[in-house]
């Protein structure tokens, strides 16, 4: 017998879903392994005893013909209904015992209860009897699930409902019934479906996700306890069907023998050092489809809700006490969409990106925001869209913040070289520290600019390095292809070049194209260099190259221009949030 300080004999397993199935095998592997005492507690009736007529008999036909027989003698019709309707009550009861017995051999020691567990004084009431009897419960594992599987359009409130009441209300139906101070762990029984979606699951996915987003709060609240949601690929068996598995078996993904999951999980529930609150199991990730690419020219809008407390990255880009959507950040929204309608394309290039009215986060932040997408080309190497992001103000009046063309590639751009060994450029900017008494506003997420190599009136050269900003803080704007937070040194380094000439704050207003070769990566050093094209006390423009240190070029920016002002000098040095509006990270 396997020891652990989280099962062992004296633990007290509260199990959801675990009287058939794929949750019942992990049970009677975890009975053999580690002697837990068992409570089983699921929807399925069980008989005490089971009738006479149906003993011995197991074969599908000749157990139906048993029932209707049975029915004809209580003078009761033997609808293929009420047929079928015990047929599943037997078998679904012959499994439950099957399952107690296995614990029994396996030195293991179980009590089933057939209850309802979204029905919390129910499900108190059978369970405080067999608590007082087996001693408090320690582990909760819970597998419950039921599916509803119809196209969206066709679904139901109740069907929703029965299938997110299960995961979700059954959870919390089953912490109000246990001292959650005396639990080792809790393991639930996620999907993977809830990563990867599925045609026909859209409850099922939603109810799974919140699950797994169940487990990372309550890792939080309960650290003494281990906490992990599994999102499991499909089992040899449970509710994957011989129909289902031979898909699977298409699409090149193996099922999970029943055996081998049920070590797994015992392997994870063992294990203490692992921090992990959600882990997926499959035997390889499911690829997206290549996207269809037809004539047609579709139009798309989506719609955002921004919050100061969903984005915790701005806190680092404060101007004025009020803090401001980087240029760069809403860039990458407008891109980061458009790949995700087209799975296998990538960002390319944009062209006469527009900052036409900055999103702040302060009392004017709107309810909603829009983004809009149309397709003005299309082939199958490359699409072009037509992006704008938009408000509406409280008289109804659209007010427009950021537009621009976006390109998305087949083939990503090959890599050019600037061809000159940049690690020999000689520092002739002096000691420029960029954040600093307001030369720049940006904190700590932002500060990515090391050192001023080169800085004069026609050209510029800096070394940037701007480590990882995790994806909580990056909030609703994540990195995928383009990541804006390394792509906003571009205009950092253009506002250092404006303070260094003209002792002014600028602001980014537009850029005439963006080419991207590869994404400007966290962790590493690059460079960027500026060619300032023209410049004046109100508007300077530049173009920049941004490359690493063997230098292969990242991006290409042309024209990037710049608004300048005295007025902008004081916001930079209020580049604090109040402390009343401030929240904890």
């Amino acid at each position: 017998m396997i020891t652990n300080t989280q099962l062992n004999s004296s633990s007290v397993v509260l199990v959801s879903g675990g009287g058939r199935g794929i949750t019942a095998q992990c049970i009677i592997y975890l009975a053999q392994h580690f002697h837990c005492k068992f409570i089983l507690v699921g929807r399925s009736e069980i008989l005490e005893t089971e009738p006479e007529w149906s003993l011995g008999c197991t074969d599908e036909p000749a157990l139906k013909k048993r029932i209707m027989q049975h029915l004809m003698a209580q003078q009761d019709k033997p609808t293929p209904v009420k047929v079928q309707r015990i047929y599943k009550q037997l078998c679904q009861s012959r499994e439950i015992h099957h399952t107690l017995s296995e614990i029994e051999k396996r030195g293991g020691k179980a009590e089933y209860c057939s209850v309802d567990i979204t029905d919390t004084l129910a499900l108190k009431t059978v369970l405080k009897p067999i608590i007082e009897r087996l001693g408090k419960v320690t582990g909760i594992i819970h597998g419950a699930g039921t599916l509803a599987d119809k196209l969206i359009e066709n679904k139901t409130e109740q069907d929703f409902y029965r299938v997110y009441d299960v995961k979700v209300e059954g959870l919390n139906s089953l912490l109000t019934n246990v001292d959650i101070a005396e639990l080792k762990f809790i393991a639930l029984f996620s999907s993977f479906v809830s990563f990867y979606g599925n045609v026909g699951q859209s409850d099922y996915a939603l109810a799974n996700e919140i699950l797994n987003k169940y487990a990372y709060l309550l890792r939080q609240q309960y650290p003494h306890c281990k906490v992990v949601s599994i999102g499991w690929g499909p089992w040899d068996g449970g509710m994957v069907t011989p129909q289902l598995k031979a898909l699977f078996e298409q699409q090149n993904i193996k099922v999970i023998p029943q055996q081998v999951g049920a070590e797994m999980l015992a392997e994870e529930l063992i294990q203490t050092q692992s921090n992990t609150a959600q882990i997926i199991v499959m035997s390889k990730p499911i690829s997206p489809a290549p996207s269809l690419i037809t004539s047609e020219k579709k139009s798309y809008r989506l719609y955002r809700r921004l919050t100061l407390a969903g984005n915790p990255f701005v806190y680092d880009h404060v101007i004025g006490g009020n803090p401001v959507l980087p240029a760069m950040c809403a860039l990458g929204w407008m891109t980061n969409s458009c790949e995700q309608l087209y799975p296998g394309y990538y960002f390319s290039s944009c062209d006469n990106y527009k900052v036409l009215k900055g999103i702040v986060f302060d009392q004017g932040l709107a309810n909603l925001y829009c983004l809009d997408l149309t397709e003005v080309e299309k082939n199958e190497e490359e699409i072009t869209f037509e992006s704008l992001i938009w408000s509406e103000t409280p008289k109804s009046i659209p007010l427009y913040h950021y537009g621009t063309l976006i390109k998305l590639r087949k083939q990503r751009n090959s890599i050019p070289s600037i061809g000159s060994d940049v690690r020999q450029i000689p520092q002739t900017a002096g000691d420029l520290q960029p954040y600093e008494q307001g030369i720049l506003f940006h904190k700590p997420r932002f500060q990515g600019i090391q050192k001023v190599i080169k800085l004069d009136t026609k050209e510029a050269i800096f070394s940037c390095y701007l480590g990882t900003i995790n994806i909580r803080e990056q909030g609703q704007f994540f990195t995928q292809s383009f990541n804006p937070y390394t792509a906003d040194m571009l205009f950092q380094c253009l506002l250092v070049w404006v303070r260094k000439f003209y002792n002014l704050g600028s602001l980014p207003l537009k850029l005439t194209s963006l080419k991207q070769f590869a994404s400007l990566p966290f962790d590493q050093e690059f460079l960027i260099q500026l060619s300032i094209d023209e410049h004046s006390k109100t508007k300077v423009v530049a173009s920049a190259i941004a490359y690493n240190t063997q230098g292969q070029v990242y991006l290409e920016a042309n024209r990037m221009q710049v608004t300048a002002s005295h007025r902008l000098n004081s916001l930079f040095l209020n580049n604090t949030v109040p402390s009343n509006d401030t929240i904890c990270l």
